[in-house]
């Protein structure tokens, strides 16, 4: 059976509305420009927008290399070492009952009320910014990876101990692929929020970046470059998203095969 027809219908699915919404705040936002609606020191039109992304394209470049260094270094550490702290739970109940609990409890801390606090101990510039995006990533990989790994069917442990299975061995084999779902759960919660923090840490401590830009355009009322810096930060934002998505995609076909059951 030929899917490609299908496959097209479905992208269409997906890709037309969101598309169709964006050109329609487009045109309003341009309407609404030309007959003063938005003052232009709040909101630049789309077309001075589009000027300056294209007039500042190698200022907001260098800029925002630097923030996707920060932003992608900060995330796979973070992930990392969640990852690693989520099987070393998982393989400890004395440490998954002592710990666990606190790391829930840190959800509900405001990220930014201790980057201050961040910036004071580590220092301005990278490392401040690769801690606070660390962070980001660390506890949403630590959370549902620790679920993810106790999701596991009791089955198939019982089966690979008859068989005299390792402690690796059921890790690998049983409740990695198991918790899949709850992994790049966690990395896209995280590939959300790891640009939009380390513009946060650039605002405070740092001298380049594209949150350095945001602040610097600001003060000089340079508000075409602030929102081409923010546009920029956004698709930033969506590539990394989407980089993660197609990444499941093809480490987990299974999955897409179940939804279209």
């Amino acid at each position: 059976m030929n899917t490609r027809p299908e496959n097209l219908r479905r992208m269409a699915t997906v890709i037309l509305p969101p598309a169709v919404l964006i050109v329609i705040i487009v045109v309003l936002w341009a309407w609404m420009s030309a007959q003063g609606m938005i003052p232009n020191y709040l909101l630049p039109s789309p077309r001075k927008l589009a000027d300056a992304l294209v007039s500042e394209r190698s200022v907001l470049l260098r800029h925002g290399l630097a923030t996707t260094r920060e932003a992608i270094s900060g995330y796979v550490i973070g992930s990392v070492l969640g990852l690693i702290a989520a099987v070393l739970l998982t393989a400890s109940r004395a440490l998954r009952i002592c710990f666990f609990p606190l790391a829930l409890a840190t959800q509900a801390v405001p990220l930014i009320a201790i980057t201050p606090l961040i910036v004071l101990v580590m220092g301005r510039g990278m490392p401040a910014i690769l801690t606070l995006v660390a962070i980001t990533a660390f506890f949403p990989m630590l959370i549902n990876m620790t679920r993810g790994l106790r999701a596991a069917d009791r089955g198939y442990h019982e089966l690979l101990h008859s068989l005299a299975a390792s402690r690796l061995q059921r890790l690998t084999m049983i409740e990695l692929p198991a918790a899949s779902p709850y992994f790049f759960a966690a990395l896209r919660v995280a590939a959300t929020a790891s640009f939009i923090n380390a513009i946060v840490g650039e605002w405070i401590g740092s001298n380049v970046g594209l949150g350095y830009l945001v602040v610097l355009s600001g003060q000089y009322f340079r508000m075409p470059t602030l929102w081409a810096a923010i546009v920029v930060t956004a698709a930033l934002t969506l590539t990394l998203v989407g980089i993660v998505s197609l990444v499941e995609r093809l480490a987990t076909p299974w999955a897409e095969a179940e939804g279209r059951l």
